[in-house]
């Protein structure tokens, strides 16, 4: 399978069973995510899209009936093949009245069950706005987000430069009750101090010197939507002081103006820094930190969340061409992919993102190599070098940071290899290799 890999969610309380369906469906180059019960397949849907659930019927707490119930009332929807170990028509007529699109009888091939997906799996859509989660912490980190979405509590974004804070800050507007008002976005520490102020709260005409006319600011051009103030901390102290009463108020007044403007909009804000430190250093206003941090969110940096790196890579391959003008896009080569997870990406996924766009016009409509990555020559933590000759420092250099991720997954799981496996956003059976391959190169974990 080349190109997309449709995205099926497997519903089952039965680990082994689970286990070896899941192996079925990956080995055919299908994504898969497992979940337990209903209840947890809602928390993901939740998280994430999909292209199809594949469900069993018999579950505690939460069984397929009551799942298919749980999502007869919402839209996009993506099919639902259920599975019975009872096989009589009443079972098959209850799941398929319920909105399943078919069903299958326990036990049954692998085979039957792979033509069954190849039906009815249809990608959906690219949306290359919606963040990527294909790892447990950024599953964990979008259900956060869709949880506070519905609401119009502000939100504070944290996290490293480039993890993609406006990207989440418009995942919150898109799936809030506000999404079809207007998303309006300010960088705080791209604007002078003199004319920020003018910027946020806007101006009337004479205010200053060239004022001509009035003049709306960002908090207007976002009334009935979202205004996201990127990098707050960076703002001057007395201007925080006046947005800190706009905050409280609900209301403004334009500069040089009398009239006070009501306002009905959300507010996200994001920042780079330790909110901690920045108000003990006095950098951010203690009462504005308060007043912004209702819902704070981090965005975890992308060397803890490595599952998404090829999935984040196929889509910046895809939105290349567009941009550089080429109709035939190279693929990565497998030692190309290696070296993308191996690498810690101090400058997370504006990095990667660069990276792969440099890759592309080195490249030239070929296969991407190493080479064309432009990423192993200073590697931030490169691996020791084989004594024998027969490794290289790339592949010791992966295999050093995936065993300290899988060594801290196994030690957060209590010794679980199942929930070790969910936690690092890949499967049971791709966790077992990786842990015989630690043992073949004498890297058995503590």
């Amino acid at each position: 399978m080349t190109g997309y890999h449709p995205r099926l969610l497997l519903v089952e309380d039965d680990e082994p069973l689970a286990e070896a369906l899941q192996d079925a469906l990956e080995d055919n180059g299908y994504g898969v995510r497992w979940a337990h019960d209903g209840g947890e397949a809602l928390a993901m849907l939740a998280a994430a899209p999909f292209d199809m659930i594949i469900s069993d019927v018999q579950m505690a707490p939460m069984d397929g009936y009551a799942l298919l119930r749980a999502l007869g009332g919402r839209s996009g929807v993506p099919p639902v093949l259920m599975m019975t170990a009872w096989g009589t028509v009443q079972e098959a007529v209850v799941a398929l009245q319920g909105g399943a699109v078919d069903y299958l009888v326990k036990p049954f091939s692998a085979d039957l069950l792979l033509q069954k997906v190849a039906h009815y799996a249809q990608p959906r859509p690219s949306d290359d706005g919606e963040p990527v989660a294909e790892s447990a912490a950024m599953v964990t980190t979008l259900d956060l987000a869709r949880r506070v979405a519905g609401t119009d509590a502000s939100v504070m974004l944290t996290g490293e430069s480039g993890v993609g804070k406006e990207v989440l800050a418009r995942y919150v507007h898109q799936h809030g009750k506000r999404a079809q008002g207007p998303f309006v976005a300010v960088n705080c520490a791209a604007i002078p101090e003199s004319l920020l102020e003018a910027t946020l709260f806007g101006h009337e005409k004479g205010a200053f010197t060239g004022a001509t006319q009035a003049s709306p600011g960002k908090f207007e051009q976002a009334q009935g939507g979202t205004l996201l103030l990127d990098e707050v901390t960076e703002m001057a102290a007395g201007l925080q002081a006046k947005l800190l009463r706009v905050l409280q108020e609900r209301e403004l007044e334009r500069v040089g103006g009398r009239r006070s403007i009501r306002l009905d909009l959300r507010v996200i804000a994001t920042s780079n820094r330790d909110l901690q430190e920045a108000v003990g250093n006095g950098r951010l206003r203690e009462d504005l930190f308060y007043r912004l941090n209702v819902f704070p969110i981090h965005i975890p940096p992308l060397r803890e969340r490595r599952a998404d790196i090829p999935v984040l890579a196929q889509r910046f391959l895809r939105r290349q061409g567009p941009l550089l003008g080429i109709s035939t896009l190279p693929r990565l080569s497998q030692a190309a992919q290696d070296a993308l997870l191996a690498w810690r990406w101090p400058g997370n996924v504006r990095e990667l993102e660069n990276c792969l766009q440099r890759a592309v016009i080195m490249a030239n409509g070929g296969e991407i190599t190493v080479t064309h990555l432009g990423i192993t020559a200073s590697s931030p933590e490169p691996g020791p070098v084989t004594d024998d000759g027969t490794g290289s420092a790339l592949e010791d250099a992966r295999l050093q940071s995936e065993r300290g991720l899988i060594a801290q997954a196994l030690a957060q799981s209590a010794g679980s290899r199942t929930l070790a496996a969910q936690r690092l956003g890949i499967s049971p059976r791709t966790l077992r290799h990786k842990l015989q391959r630690f043992r073949e190169a004498g890297l058995d974990l503590i």
